[in-house]
């Protein structure tokens, strides 16, 4: 169930500077898990957009992780805040947020599709041995989201506002995040001027 909310008129756009972004939030029940906020924002005048996802509840520092061994896994539900990183390390890879990382829903077949839109993105400049290393990491990702899917999604968001809502909830793993790990966790967009990364 989702309801609509009134959007906020002449916000600064980070791109072109005018005051002209418009934002428009939703509130998303999601099962098992409960309410969240989904705001979305465009500039009237340029056309730029970002999106982000906020729960609606106190949350704690967390990691989440799930083993992805079926098809029907791909299925699984995820909330990914503008604070949140993602990794899968059986690929080594890690999408670490920016300043303005971008919250969504989806699942595990999209956040594989959007790490491989991203890889594909920085291949178009590399070469020697981080492309030929960037290469066998895009074919084991598309054969696992294909037909063969057999790796971890790991999930540490500071704030909390991220999820993954499996249907059988053994299947999710949580735990709170360390003072320590928080000390080296990006935050994106609530930490100063930092670019997406993907190691």
């Amino acid at each position: 169930m989702a309801r609509h909310m009134d959007a906020t008129l002449a916000q600064q756009c980070p791109a072109c500077d005018s005051p002209s972004m418009q934002t428009s939030q939703t509130e998303y029940e999601v099962e098992h898990f409960g309410t969240v906020l989904i705001s979305v924002s465009a500039c009237t005048r340029c056309g730029y957009r970002h999106s982000d996802v906020t729960t609606l509840t106190n949350r704690e520092p967390i990691e989440l992780r799930t083993k992805i061994w079926s098809p029907e896994d791909l299925n699984i539900r995820v909330i990914k805040s503008g604070t949140a990183t993602v990794s899968i390390p059986e690929f080594r890879a890690t999408i670490t947020p920016g300043q303005y990382s971008e919250g969504y829903i989806s699942n595990v077949e999209g956040i594989l599709s959007k790490i491989e839109d991203a890889l594909t993105f920085m291949l178009s400049t590399a070469k020697g041995q981080k492309l030929r290393k960037g290469e066998a990491m895009l074919r084991k990702m598309r054969a696992a989201r294909d037909s063969k899917p057999k790796f971890t999604l790991v999930i540490k968001d500071p704030l909390g506002n991220s999820a993954i809502v499996a249907s059988n909830p053994k299947k999710v793993r949580k735990r709170n995040l360390t003072p320590r790990e928080l000390r080296h966790i990006k935050f994106g967009q609530y930490a100063g001027h930092q670019d997406p990364e993907l190691h």
